[in-house]
């Protein structure tokens, strides 16, 4: 048994060793060497800042990442070479030995070192970018590999870029400094020097040759980007194409000053913005195979997460979404998931059970959502036992939607349940999942959350106005007549606007009475209406009726409206019948203007009535209408 188990343990170290080994292998040493051939003669010298440090490079096969790093590893042992050259001159120089080496490696850093300084700015910003950018662009281990790299890298250029400045200078120094050079002289100029003239002639010459070289090289060099002037063969008279013809001549001439880097970067950032576009064009004509293209073909994931949103948008493209889902990476992934539940096709059913046993707890979410709206018992049994039973809060929320697509009466109860959580993001899913359940019960809800909390007052207003029934609009009517705050009067009255709902309404007044089947107190009751139950007036009375209310004999007209039905087991959600106009309180909305931007709430009986838009204007003096 003991051999038996020493097996097993070797057999296992061998298979660590094996993927240790496969996750290394896209990885390669760098040296002195890859920064410049000219540097091979201080390879592996006491100069050579990889001497005693192996530096390893991953290999990502992503060119952007690859491209950087290398870029970023030339600059930090270009800087590393420099501060040791800087270093070793100093303290040979303490000790009286030559530093011959040291000036020739200096020779070569002058060059060199200009360029790297000014880049290291650039190199660190782009470092973080891509930072940011890596969970978007790998899976996996390759995660944690490619972030540790550019993380060591980060510290690195940090590092150098408060002394770069110092040790381009010290390299400058170790140039311009003269005693350097009668230290590596040999005897035989030694003894050539007795001339006098020769070293008071020279720095008389010198300082006059020498600024008209520098200034001569910077006129050359800075001029560049220049508009040239165009060959007769592509003179036009056109003003635009004159036009288009100079920027590309200009950009041209940018593009010659640009790096290789920087023109990396611009080409990529083009392609993303002409993909995006391409995307928010296809949807607007709604083109759902442009998109579907898109989404299969294009090089860059955030352009094809936008395509996979676009299409959930648009309700279409189930069969590519589901192929990106099969086929695409992480970031593509989690956009087709959110697309294929906006379109929630029973067909995707094996896909969203798929989903909610993900490890992105977004995509588990939009899963759960998904599976709602297929309405299928057995996603129902799920989002009951198990999305509704999860530690994130997003999945939960996600879940509650799902459960409100099934529309039955049970679910109100939890709906409401989870309205008493401690946590914001969870009541406002409760909320949204009120107003896409839709019922009467829910509604009603909707309204007590606007009376008890204030904080939530808006959205459950804006949750009503969602609700495209008549029972939405009966609420919002009662709303506003029992609400005093503006704003929630404001958002009420645009609700009302938006939905059309121009007409006259009828508040019952009476605290207990019956919907008559007719303009009569004696036929037969419809329905129980109660004070504050709101109705839709379809139509009067010719003739009055007098009838006894209270010890009071009146007579009015009877009204015909249409309310929800009251009665245990009706067949439909309203009924019409007849109530006496004196137990009514009516309300007219109306539309003021062909454009529809202003409207008015009337009380037909009070006379008074406010713009919906603004209730605190435009109060006008009680008047019979």
């Amino acid at each position: 048994m003991f051999q038996k188990g020493q097996d097993i343990i070797w057999k296992s170290s061998l298979w660590v060793v094996l993927v240790l080994l496969i996750g290394c292998s896209s990885s390669k040493p760098y040296q002195l060497t890859d920064v410049s051939p000219k540097y091979k003669e201080y390879q592996g010298s006491d100069l050579d800042p990889h001497k005693t440090k192996n530096v390893i490079i991953p290999v990502t096969n992503n060119r952007k990442y690859d491209d950087f790093i290398q870029e970023a590893h030339k600059a930090i042992a270009l800087l590393e070479f420099g501060e040791n050259v800087a270093l070793r001159a100093d303290s040979k120089k303490t000790v009286g030995e030559p530093v011959t080496k040291e000036m020739q490696a200096a020779a070569y850093l002058e060059e060199d070192l200009p360029q790297i300084v000014s880049k290291l700015p650039g190199l660190l910003q782009t470092n973080q970018d891509l930072i940011d950018s890596t969970p978007n662009d790998f899976d996996g281990p390759a995660i944690g590999r490619v972030s540790y790299e550019l993380g060591n890298i980060l510290d690195s250029l940090k590092e150098f870029n408060s002394k770069a400045i110092g040790i381009q200078n010290a390299i400058r120094h170790l140039r311009s400094d003269s005693g350097n050079y009668n230290q590596g002289k040999e005897v035989t100029e030694a003894e050539t020097k007795p001339v006098v003239a020769d070293p008071v002639i020279a720095p008389v010459e010198e300082p006059k040759k020498k600024p008209e070289k520098i200034i001569f090289k910077k006129e050359d060099t800075s001029s560049k980007i220049s508009i040239k002037r165009l060959n007769r063969k592509t003179k036009v008279t056109g003003k635009a194409k004159a036009n288009e013809q100079i920027n590309e001549l200009v950009k041209k001439e940018e593009e010659k000053v640009l790096s290789d880097e920087e023109k990396k970067d611009r080409e990529y950032t083009e392609q993303i913005r002409n993909g995006l576009v391409q995307v928010f064009q296809w949807e607007y004509y709604r083109k759902p195979q442009k998109l579907e293209k898109i989404l299969s073909t294009h090089p860059i994931p955030r352009v094809r997460s936008a395509a996979a949103l676009a299409l959930g948008r648009l309700k279409a493209g189930r069969v590519s979404l589901q192929n990106a889902i099969d086929k695409d990476g992480y970031q593509v992934r989690p956009a087709a998931y959110k697309a294929l539940s906006d379109l929630g096709d029973k067909r995707s059913l094996s896909y969203f059970i798929a989903g909610t046993k993900a490890e992105d707890p977004e995509v588990i979410a939009v899963s759960y959502e998904g599976l709602g709206k297929t309405r299928d018992p057995a996603g129902r049994e799920m989002i009951l036992t198990t999305g509704l039973a999860s530690e994130y809060v997003v999945i939960v929320s996600g879940a509650l939607r799902g459960l409100a697509y099934h529309k039955l009466d049970a679910d109100v109860e939890i709906f409401d349940k989870f309205l008493k959580s401690n946590d914001n993001e969870i009541k406002e899913a409760a909320l949204e999942a009120l107003a896409i359940h839709g019922s009467r019960e829910s509604l009603r809800i909707l309204e007590r959350v606007v009376v008890e909390e204030p904080s939530l007052a808006l959205m459950a207003v804006d949750e009503i106005s969602k609700n495209p029934t008549l029972s939405a609009t009966f609420a919002l009517i009662r709303l506003n007549e029992s609400q005093t705050d503006e704003k929630l009067n404001k958002r009420i009255g645009e609700s009302l606007l938006r939905r059309k709902a121009f007409g006259k309404y009828a508040i019952i007044l009476v605290q207990d009475d019956y919907l008559r089947a007719e303009p009569n107190e004696r036929s037969r009751p419809v329905s129980y209406i109660k004070n504050k139950e709101i109705g839709l007036i379809l139509s009067e009375t010719k003739k009055e009726f007098a009838v006894r209310i209270g010890e009071d004999i009146l007579t009015d007209k009877y009204i015909q409206v249409k309310m929800e039905s009251t009665l245990p087991g009706a067949q439909g959600a309203f009924v019409t019948g007849w109530v006496f106009y004196p137990k009514l309180d009516i309300i007219e909305v109306k539309q003021l203007g062909s454009d529809g931007n202003s409207g008015k709430y009337s009380n037909l009986k009070k006379g008074k009535h406010n713009n919906l838009f603004n209730p605190i204007e435009e109060i006008k003096v009680p008047r019979k209408e």
